[in-house]
């Protein structure tokens, strides 16, 4: 059997049990998986396999992740990178292995790669002004950038797990000031570590970083309670039942983005959505379950959300990056 064949078949075999375990993950990447199994009320053992399992199997990855508007001095932008018929591939390739860049996805429409990057001014001018035009086969590129976010990929809640759930996950995380940053060479290097392995032990940490474990253990804590670092599952939507995702650009007046942003954003199945600046105002996406589930929505959202003016869709149909880790041709 080949590795693709095994991890399809990993898929699915996926249960109920299976998917809580991911859901509970994408709120709290580090949780042990003794207290997974007090919140879900599952027997310690089936957790402590199964999310073994998952983890061992690539189903879900646990990494550490830059929260982006925490950090100073640094900024997003969204690309629209048009290639040249059959180098579609080669360009994605190109700008998954760009530490800079979050996500990169190949989209229906225009022979078009979407990223987005992140960084200093300087580093983003020069990717988008040097580095992607050489890579051979693109043709256009069109940049946006992030004004703010509303969601992110990290922030994502499926609607796996109960509000009851939900709420004792969450009742003893620290509440995340908003404020800015700056990362420390030690805090980059634990940042590092943590994009490897979102589970790493702060033993892992210290000896990865040259630091004693608890110098390791204080900062990784005061990341994450600072907000500029979140643990998360990255995961294919596809596994937990969204096969379908789907990218959204809206045209609206200025003045009605966040009114709209809002509405949007109190449906489970939008995972990412921020403002950003050109003719377009808004970009977001959904996940959902089917190709009809897609079309249901995109004939509702008018209805549903006022001060549209103009919406565009283009569906996912291959991810090269997620969540600043690239996907392997067997994950995709």
């Amino acid at each position: 059997m080949t590795e693709i064949a095994k991890l399809m078949a990993m898929i699915e075999e996926l249960d109920q049990v299976d998917r809580r375990i991911i859901g509970y993950l994408q709120v709290d990447g580090r949780a042990p998986f003794r207290t997974i199994a007090q919140v879900l009320e599952l027997p310690d053992r089936t957790v402590s396999r199964r999310g073994q399992e998952l983890l061992s199997g690539g189903i879900i990855q646990v990494t550490g992740l830059i929260e982006r508007s925490s950090m100073a001095r640094k900024d997003a932008m969204i690309l629209r990178v048009v290639c040249a018929p059959g180098t579609n591939t080669i360009v994605a390739t190109a700008l998954a292995n760009l530490p800079e860049t979050i996500f990169v996805y190949l989209t229906t429409g225009n022979n078009e790669c979407l990223t987005e990057i992140f960084g200093s001014a300087e580093v983003l001018n020069d990717i988008v002004l040097k580095f992607i035009p050489g890579i051979p086969g693109v043709s256009a590129v069109t940049s946006y950038s992030c004004l703010k976010y509303y969601r992110t990929a990290a922030q994502w809640n499926p609607g796996i797990l109960s509000d009851a759930e939900l709420e004792k996950i969450t009742m003893d995380l620290v509440p995340r000031p908003i404020k800015e940053i700056e990362l420390l060479p030690d805090d980059q290097l634990i940042l590092e570590t943590l994009s490897k392995n979102g589970r790493a032990t702060f033993d892992q940490i210290s000896r990865a970083c040259g630091l004693t474990e608890p110098t390791a253990r204080r900062k990784t804590t005061q990341l994450l309670e600072s907000g500029a670092l979140s643990i998360h599952a990255v995961v294919n939507p596809a596994v937990i039942g969204f096969p379908v995702e789907c990218w959204i650009w809206i045209k609206c007046s200025p003045k009605a983005v966040n009114e709209i942003a809002e509405k949007l954003i109190l449906d489970n199945q939008v995972r990412y959505l921020a403002s950003i600046s050109g003719e377009y105002q808004i970009l977001f996406e959904v996940a959902l379950p089917s190709r009809k589930s897609l079309n249901s929505y995109l004939e509702n959202i008018g209805k549903q959300v006022d001060g549209i003016d103009q919406l565009e869709s283009y569906i996912l149909i291959e991810p090269f990056k997620r969540s600043g880790r690239k996907v392997s041709s067997i994950d995709r």
